[in-house]
């Protein structure tokens, strides 16, 4: 057992989140398909939880935003049924996530805000990061920079003192849209590459494709528009899937942009 998960589960859906990152998302799907017939064999309401979850990731990168809601609100009702208070964080936070994209960014973020306070009340660092980073996407697309830059020197602070660095790419990259926001252009530049360079290190592609997606905006404002084209056309390049991802459509819009 792992968490309280069966070892199948657990090990199967970490790998599947990793392959996302790492940009692979047609093996993520298999491992997803895998992950199916495993839990057809489970009949623990927590490896239910467990499995929901898992669900929920291909769900946001796929934009189906009502499944997602659907999902991440049966794994908030078990969790509430069984006492899983850190599963139920990671089931309020992708609720947070699909009502902030149908029409609800406050509630998304209000999710989003208490996901965190139950993540850290259980005395867990591992994915705080990561969750911060969902609270700070929020908040910045609510325009509270602000808030969002007091989120990260929190997390900046956890991963100095802890070495969580799996988001260290996108915390960078947030940095960038921050100090765009402010009309910090070179600051934001140099920021998003940063990111850019991080996530090459640690090979998180889609953390990767991200930063140079907002990396183009930068460049395009500063005047710089074949440069912007190139550089992003170039990631893109890199990504073979079958699937509808939703970094990939955000960026060849911003590639469609550049080119009128």
């Amino acid at each position: 057992m792992f968490a309280g998960a069966d070892q199948r589960l657990s090990a199967q859906e970490y790998l599947s989140g990793s392959l996302i990152i790492l940009g692979f998302f047609d093996d993520a799907v298999e491992q997803k398909e895998q992950l199916m017939r495993t839990v057809s064999q489970l009949d623990k309401p927590f490896d239910l939880a467990w499995y929901l979850l898992a669900q929920c990731e291909f769900f946001a990168i796929f934009s189906q935003y009502e499944e997602l809601l659907e999902t991440a609100t049966k794994i908030v009702e078990i969790c509430e049924r069984h006492g899983y208070a850190a599963r139920r964080s990671s089931g309020i936070r992708w609720r947070g996530h699909a009502r902030s994209h149908l029409g609800e960014l406050d509630a998304g973020i209000d999710d989003a805000r208490e996901s965190m306070v139950l993540w850290r009340g259980q005395g867990v660092v591992f994915h705080t990061p990561e969750k911060a980073c969902e609270l700070c996407g929020l908040l910045l697309r609510a325009g509270r920079i602000e808030d969002a830059s007091q989120m990260l020197d929190d997390v900046d602070t956890l991963v100095f003192d802890t070495d969580e660095a799996s988001y260290l790419a996108e915390c960078i990259r947030f940095r960038g849209q921050i100090a765009a926001g402010r009309g910090d252009l070179t600051g934001a530049a140099r920021l998003f590459e940063t990111a850019i360079a991080t996530s090459k290190r640690q090979k998180a592609r889609l953390f990767e494709l991200r930063a140079t997606t907002q990396l183009t905006l930068v460049l395009a404002r500063q005047g710089r528009v074949n440069d912007a084209k190139a550089r992003l056309q170039s990631v893109v390049n890199t990504f073979e899937t079958r699937y509808p991802i939703v970094d990939l459509i955000a960026a060849q819009r911003a590639l469609d942009a550049l080119s009128r």
